[in-house]
């Protein structure tokens, strides 16, 4: 597919590369349009249309490729999400999340999904997915697989997620998904999985927003819980982004507690890339914190070198 090549120069000017770094990672990139996914599967566009409400054309892997090259972006977790027990549908499967990776193993990592609700068959799902496919974590939707964190169900997946030292990312906060219970996706569900599981560690998607105070008090509770800022509900990226991270929750908290814990994630196809890094960028606080958000955190958390 001619998808490997040297990485472009970043976004990052030559006078801030030295603060704000040129390796981005983004945690949070959904593979569901993609045409080399829809075209051997075509189910899979009428799923995500119908149960995601996204109307968009499927664009090929090059394309993401060229917007994670325009953004700086070395990285992207490409996300599973396991509805078959719910919607009766994968969006997509492991199998074509492990088939995108083995396409540039350099550039993209997996993430697996699985119905927690299946208590031991799903932690041996997850078992196969991350040693017989080689992904390297866990999406979990809770208001579209229709679960509650808390509920006894999922421990045996929690401990397994656990024992497999993979982290788990969990969608927060707000979802357009009207056929979906909004409260299954409060970030203060995660506080007695967190308590219950302190190794295993987890990733609050969207900064939990509209309750991102909720979700960055997790954050700074627990050693093990991380919040990504992927996705606008509020306008544009920057105006997103600035309402959690400076109007929302005054620049100290925000530098102070949360620089460690903060991960960059564009929400891909939903907003583009470059311009979630160009938001980031943009925010009023201190350049170090920047370059923790856009890669450090995310490549400790990964356990990646770059």
């Amino acid at each position: 597919m001619g998808l490997k090549r040297e990485v472009s120069k970043s976004v990052w000017s030559k006078s801030e590369k030295l603060q704000c770094g040129d390796h981005l990672i983004d945690i949070h990139v959904h593979p569901f349009l993609l045409k080399e996914l829809t075209e051997k599967r075509p189910e899979l566009l009428e799923g995500t249309k119908a149960y995601l409400g996204i109307k968009i054309s499927p664009q090929p892997l090059e394309t993401l490729v060229r917007q994670m090259e325009v953004a700086g972006v070395v990285k992207a977790v490409l996300l599973a999400l396991d509805l078959t027990s719910k919607l009766g549908c994968k969006l997509p499967s492991n199998e074509e999340v492990a088939e995108l990776v083995r396409m540039d193993p350099d550039r993209f990592i997996g993430f697996a999904s699985v119905d927690p609700l299946q208590g031991q068959e799903a932690a041996r799902q997850l078992e196969h997915a991350i040693n017989e496919l080689g992904l390297r974590g866990l999406k979990l939707h809770p208001p579209l697989q229709d679960f509650e964190p808390s509920d006894p169900k999922l421990r045996p997946v929690f401990k397994k997620s656990e024992e497999l030292e993979i982290p788990i990312l969990a969608h927060t906060g707000m979802t357009w998904q009207r056929s979906c219970i909004l409260e299954l996706s409060h970030p203060m569900l995660w506080d007695k999985v967190a308590m219950d599981f302190p190794d295993l560690k987890i990733i609050l998607a969207h900064c939990g927003w509209p309750w991102a105070w909720d979700a960055a008090v997790l954050a700074m509770r627990h050693p093990n819980v991380y919040l990504d800022i992927a996705n606008t509900y509020t306008g544009t990226p920057s105006e997103h982004l600035s309402l959690i991270l400076t109007e929302m929750m005054p620049k100290r908290i925000v530098e102070r507690f949360l620089a460690d814990k903060l991960l960059f994630g564009s929400d891909f196809p939903y907003i583009e890339l470059h311009k979630m890094a160009e938001s980031v960028k943009k925010l009023p606080i201190a350049d170090e914190v920047k370059l923790q958000i856009l890669e450090t955190n995310a490549s400790k958390l990964l356990g990646l070198l770059l």
